[in-house]
């Protein structure tokens, strides 16, 4: 884990070296000549409410103008899963440059052939579950000593024998999920998927070379990072963590000549729900990168290579979380 998160950090590095070349404009401009292709949903806001609305030219573009958002790889019968062997793309235009931005599919997460998905494979999946547990400070260390404080106290209050608390407090630190079983059993419950049709808010310019986008997310994302966990493990990261989860889904951006995945770990309040659910929506992630002002036109890269476009919205959340 610790060279793949040294490796991500690196990468912050490279961003924002990049960003200091070419001559760039200072103002920001925003996505223009929305266009969506493949399954999706559009949303649109009235008061602090969204609802799903019509997938056309003049929704998609009012959506990204503030007004809603437009999901990508949503389907009303599966509102949480994308399409995970397809990608859906929004185009637009940003300062007279084409954008391209993607859901992502099992391939993006595993590589081509998704010939294996163990944990400790050098892929997009590990990179980015590596970070998701380094910005809340989840190691197996500290796993095993908030599983072990809260089988003491549990038996303690039980009990109120400190000798019988201590064995318990041992057993459960022999029993303690690790960061390796975590993975698992986020794979095994469709995690990945689940943060791969993101919602799409806004896209600009933002006078550094690169893109400010912004996905409409969930405020806390206990229920969407930790969905697999009994109450008991998620007593234990509440333990850890000590106040909302978050974490946004992922997109996959080419604009410019360059082609990176982006995804970020810090929320703002919205201001606005999803009334079905009541949590959708409620938190605006900005994903900031900055690119050269020109560079030549790239394919998207294998995960194993992609780490140094890898974006400062995720890269600055986890280091800042992590130092807390």
């Amino acid at each position: 884990m610790n060279r793949t998160i040294k490796h991500l950090l690196l990468s912050s590095s490279l961003a924002i070296g990049l960003g200091a070349f070419g001559s760039l404009p200072a103002w920001a401009a925003s996505l223009t000549g929305a266009s969506v292709s493949g399954a999706h949903l559009t949303y649109g806001v009235t008061g602090n409410s969204t609802a799903i609305t019509g997938n056309n030219a003049p929704n998609w573009q009012a959506a990204l103008d503030g007004l809603g958002n437009v999901e990508l790889g949503g389907m009303t019968g599966s509102p949480n899963t994308a399409d995970f062997n397809q990608a859906i793309t929004l185009t637009g235009n940003v300062d007279g440059f084409e954008v391209i931005i993607s859901s992502l599919t099992a391939t993006d997460w595993f590589g081509a052939g998704n010939t294996t998905t163990a944990y400790g494979n050098d892929d997009l999946a590990n990179t980015w579950f590596d970070a998701a547990l380094a910005a809340y400070g989840i190691t197996d260390a500290g796993i095993q000593a908030a599983v072990s404080g809260l089988a003491y106290s549990q038996t303690l209050a039980q009990t109120g024998n400190p000798i019988l608390a201590g064995m318990a407090a041992n057993i459960a630190a022999s029993q303690a999920p690790t960061t390796a079983s975590l993975f698992d059993r986020f794979l095994a419950g469709n995690g990945f998927a689940r943060f791969s049709d993101p919602n799409v808010q806004s896209v600009a310019s933002n006078g550094s070379g690169g893109l400010d986008i912004v996905l409409a997310g969930h405020y806390d994302a206990t229920p969407q990072l930790f969905s697999f966990l009994n109450s008991t493990e998620l007593a234990v990261v509440a333990a850890i963590i000590g106040g909302p989860v978050q974490a946004s889904e992922l997109v996959k951006v080419s604009y410019r000549g360059q082609s990176y995945y982006s995804f970020g770990f810090t929320a703002t309040q919205s201001g606005v729900v999803d009334p079905l659910d009541g949590v959708s929506h409620a938190g605006n992630y900005l994903l900031t990168a900055q690119l050269p002002a020109e560079s030549d036109p790239v394919a998207v890269p294998e995960p194993a290579t992609v780490l140094g476009l890898l974006t400062l919205g995720g890269v600055m959340a986890a280091t800042k979380r992590k130092a807390a």
